[in-house]
């Protein structure tokens, strides 16, 4: 069986009943971050963008914009949610994937579970069977796919929501594997638009393009039989002529990914190539009391792939300050904290700041394991003028699968999200129906509170 036609029958035959109760505990706490940084990134520029083009071509009110009272069309819910969920690069990481799972798959079920009027836990499995999909195919395609350039959520996070999107909207094997096979075809994001606005874009793409794959497919519309794994398909393209995905998607929820590799959520808003750094630096400065003028060189070492990612050495804008491990260790070392309002413009003009960046030196250190797992890893020395040198070795960061946040701080981070949209008290109502989330019977009573 081919690798299209056995992905779809992988999501068409799937049962609630199969899967196990700890995925569903991931997948909530998951839904339950992305949610939050969604509304908070409503209010961001690249998200009232959207909002302003959808408005203008004025959908049908079908589903939900998040954060907001605007009511559109599915394809244009997704596209909104999508960009939003990622406007702040807040949203949760995963390493086999290399980016960013849940904002693509979730912004296109959220909207395909309005059009379908699904209940609760249709939605969770519908959720980890796009997290499945496009998790299973990032082990085929990466890190080639990555080093080449293409940005992850983009590619792989379509045919996620394409999957999502498809079983809510109750299609059959047959419709399914056209689904993805349109969702080949669409599936796209480039690294070198990281740290403008079209990189959030990215994930508003790849929900729009799932869901608008699944609804196609409903209605007839075809596809090659063979898109992902065909000899001009969609591994071949995006990887190289040796991708072999039989070992892969021979796994198909035998671990569930959400448990095997895991979800790891961001403590702050910005790549997750600088968390490490941004750890590093703030455990430095409170532990040795660290002052910027006393500080006379940092050192950063990091993985040969880092550099591709962290490419903007001198930012200009705070989009560009969340791609810049210069400006995100000078951050950390000026202010004692990284929060949303590190990443502004202003905040990238700032003098003190700019000068502690001279300070920062980005180097490859070939003795940082390479591999999927432990890519982000960095060694951060700090040189003081004094001479005296403090270091902090490679470790895994918080939020990592291996360290996770704590229920009090995730549910803290939801809040605090949440806070820019929302109420207090609706902010905590939203929190409690999604850590329930399979008890809900109407996903339209959630989305109904979650417009402000």
């Amino acid at each position: 069986m081919g690798a299209t036609r056995e992905i779809a029958e992988f999501i068409a035959k799937s049962r609630w009943e199969d899967v196990p109760r700890r995925a569903v505990a991931e997948a909530k706490r998951a839904i339950l971050d992305t949610v939050g940084v969604t509304l908070a990134g409503s209010a961001e520029p690249p998200a009232r963008i959207i909002q302003k083009v959808l408005e203008a071509e004025d959908g049908a009110p079908l589903a939900t914009v998040l954060g907001t009272r605007l009511r559109t069309g599915g394809v244009w819910a997704a596209l909104a949610n999508g960009t939003a969920g990622h406007a702040l690069d807040f949203d949760d990481t995963n390493f086999t994937m290399m980016g960013h799972p849940s904002i693509p798959v979730l912004a296109a079920a959220l909207a395909a579970g309005e059009l379908a009027l699904v209940d609760g836990r249709a939605l969770l499995h519908a959720f980890l069977l796009g997290f499945e999909v496009e998790t299973a195919l990032g082990e085929v395609v990466n890190p080639a796919q990555y080093e080449r350039g293409f940005h992850a959520t983009g590619t792989l996070g379509t045919l996620g929501a394409a999957a999502a999107a498809a079983k809510l909207l109750g299609l059959d094997p047959s419709e399914t594997r056209h689904a993805l096979a349109i969702a080949a075809s669409q599936a796209s994001g480039l690294k070198e638009n990281f740290g403008t606005m079209t990189k959030p874009f990215h994930a508003g793409h790849a929900a729009r393009s799932g869901l608008l794959s699944a609804l196609l497919a409903r209605e007839g519309f075809t596809a090659s039989a063979v898109a992902i794994e065909g000899p001009q398909g969609y591994l071949k393209v995006l990887e190289s002529e040796t991708a072999d995905p039989t070992a892969a998607l021979g796994r198909l929820g035998a671990p569930w990914k959400i448990l095997s590799s895991g979800v790891a959520v961001k403590p702050y808003p910005s790549c997750a190539c600088t968390h490490s750094i941004i750890d590093a630096v703030l455990e430095l400065r409170e532990t040795h009391g660290l002052r910027p003028e006393a500080v006379r060189e940092i050192t950063i070492g990091v993985t040969a792939m880092v550099p591709k990612i962290l490419i903007h050495h001198d930012p200009r804008t705070g989009l560009e300050g969340k791609f810049s491990a210069e400006f995100c260790a000078a951050a950390a070392l000026v202010d004692g904290r990284v929060g949303i309002a590190t990443f502004t413009d202003a905040k990238s003009a700032d003098p003190r700041i700019r000068g502690a960046m001279g300070k920062v030196a980005l180097v490859v250190d070939p003795s940082i394991p390479g591999d999927l797992e432990h890519h982000m890893w960095t060694r951060v020395t700090v040189t003081l003028a004094d001479g005296r040198r403090f270091e902090i070795p490679p470790r895994e960061v918080r939020g990592h699968p291996a360290v996770p946040l704590s229920r009090e701080e995730l549910r803290a981070k939801f809040l605090d999200c949440a806070g820019v949209a929302l109420s207090t008290d609706r902010a905590e109502t939203v929190a409690e129906m999604l850590e329930t989330l399979e008890e809900c019977p109407d996903l339209r009573s959630l989305t109904a509170i979650l417009r402000p």
